[in-house]
């Protein structure tokens, strides 16, 4: 892997703005209580190197808005561990009110996710708002505005899928009165910017990235998220003409076994468009996804697992109906199973299975228990073929092109060469529109189960209630009354420290 050379020069900037924010006053007011959007290094942007690496401090955010070991949990709490496919067994972190959709706005991975957030944005408009009055080639200075714009994009989206209408902060924040006006934009406002941020980083970053830049956003990062912010949207048409650019294009391709997408000898590969990169070592930038996951096996378990013996920390766990649904997927082609399977989820031999199976999808060797290789892969080809068929059904129907984009996905799911085509498991051409949709409901839950996708699916598509509902029914313990969720839960609440240090934010409906 790269990204240790990637970051290399540039540990002292990735700090910067991390700290808390003093200043010469004596009273508490709302820059001293660790205002995420203000970074106080006015000084610091003089030459093109300190500019590179306060693009490497960008992009070393990402680590705490997809979970970094000692700080933010990051995003597989609020993605994967409210739905159908995983839950936690740990209660003492407050993991569990994610999992019972029992949250209270005091939350610490609520409050956590805030800043992370607004830290990385901030980081990235001081680029924007820093770079220019540098000595820079315009194309030098327009390719980092693209990568900071399509991580703030990136922020922005995470942000606006959690809470709604959030802050919408464009520009350096230079004082305590220039912070405080920042209330609640539209929902609206902000994935217009966050379409601006994105038309801009496609125009103006490279198509590949290689060597000690590999990892660093590509157009065609920019164009998967935006065909996904536009699907979020229901702009349909309008996905599906982003989205086929890459569907139908030759830049990434599936790769030919499943397995092979998550292993970390195979980082980058064909299939990744974008991810959260980390790296094992002494450097602090591991990450812990391999022993967060792992049930609390005993060390026989763990050693066959990861090579060393590891404590599981239960957090993300995954759930029987997830297995039971993979169970189904076999069942319906007997002689060509899903061999997703076998990567998405594996008991020990020994093992009781009140324990809970494991996902493979992020098994390593780490050094330490949150020191491992896995990167958190954030857009990959089966995911866009899979958006690209769900934008063309609902604007068209399940036309040809629809069709073709699941059939690979499945196709790869049975062992079977992606491009050939297959009766015994494509979808015939009579397939309907209702038929296809809940298809592609199936398949992205299966395909990218454990990757951050499966709850703002549901979402999405308008599905969740009733999805998680009759989940709940389904799994309830004989005797006890099932759980039941609504439209405020649809949404996480506002942190209430935000809201008690800056009054013009307002809470979602349903928290206190």
């Amino acid at each position: 892997m790269t990204f240790n050379k990637f970051f290399s020069g540039a540990a002292v900037a990735s700090l910067m703005g991390l700290g808390a924010l003093g200043t010469s006053s004596c009273q508490k007011d709302f820059i001293e209580l660790d205002d995420p959007t203000r970074i106080p290094t006015a000084d610091s942007y003089t030459d093109s190197l300190s500019v590179f690496n306060g693009v490497t401090a960008a992009y070393s955010s990402l680590q705490d808005l997809y979970g970094r070991g000692g700080g933010s949990r990051g995003w597989f709490i609020f993605a994967e561990i409210p739905s159908d496919n995983s839950y936690t067994v740990t209660s003492g972190e407050r993991l569990n009110e994610f999992n019972d959709f029992t949250l209270f706005a005091d939350n610490q991975h609520i409050q956590s996710y805030w800043l992370s957030t607004y830290r990385t944005i901030a980081r990235c408009n001081l680029i924007l708002s820093r770079a220019g009055g540098v000595k820079l080639t315009d194309a030098t200075r327009n390719r980092y505005y693209g990568e900071v714009r399509f991580i703030r994009a990136l922020a922005y989206f995470n942000a606006v899928r959690i809470w709604g209408k959030i802050p919408l902060v464009t520009q350096e924040i230079q004082s305590i009165q220039d912070a405080y006006p920042f209330g609640r934009a539209a929902v609206e406002d902000v994935y217009i910017q966050i379409e601006k941020d994105l038309d801009f980083a496609e125009k103006n970053l490279p198509v590949t990235q290689t060597g000690n830049n590999l990892g660093r956003a590509t157009k065609g990062a920019a164009t998967a998220l935006f065909g996904k912010v536009l699907l979020t949207q229901q702009k349909y048409q309008a996905a599906a003409d982003k989205l086929a650019l890459l569907a139908t294009g030759s830049t990434y391709a599936l790769q030919a076994t499943y397995a092979n997408i998550f292993a970390t000898n195979n980082e980058m590969n064909s299939e990744i468009i974008f991810a959260a990169r980390y790296t094992k070592g002494t450097l602090g930038l591991g990450s812990a996804f391999t022993t967060w996951f792992m049930p609390a096996y005993g060390t026989t378990q763990s050693t066959a697992l990861l090579g060393a013996a590891f404590t599981g920390q239960q957090f993300n766990t995954v759930d029987n109906d997830l297995i039971a649904a993979f169970t189904a997927s076999s069942a319906s082609t007997p002689t060509l199973p899903d061999l997703r399977a076998a990567t998405s989820y594996v008991l020990p031999a020994g093992a009781a299975t009140t324990l809970g199976y494991y996902t493979k999808k992020y098994i390593d060797t780490p050094t330490s228990a949150t020191d491992a290789e896995n990167d958190w892969i954030v857009l990959r080809q089966a995911d866009v073929l899979l958006m690209y068929a769900e934008a063309v059904n609902e604007a068209s129907g399940p036309t040809a092109p629809a069709l073709t984009a699941v059939n690979q996905v499945i196709r790869r799911s049975r062992g079977l060469p992606v491009a050939t085509a297959n009766a015994a498991v494509d979808l015939p051409a009579a397939t309907t529109q209702t038929a296809l949709r809940d298809r592609i409901e199936l398949e992205r839950r299966l395909e990218l189960n454990f990757e951050g996708h499966r709850w703002f699916d549901l979402v999405r598509t308008g599905r969740a209630i009733a999805v998680m509902n009759a989940y709940f029914i389904r799994t309830a313990a004989a005797g006890t009354t099932p759980n039941k969720i609504d439209q405020d839960d649809l949404l996480f609440p506002i942190p209430v420290q935000e809201i008690q240090t800056n009054p013009i934010l307002t809470q979602n409906n349903g928290y206190k």
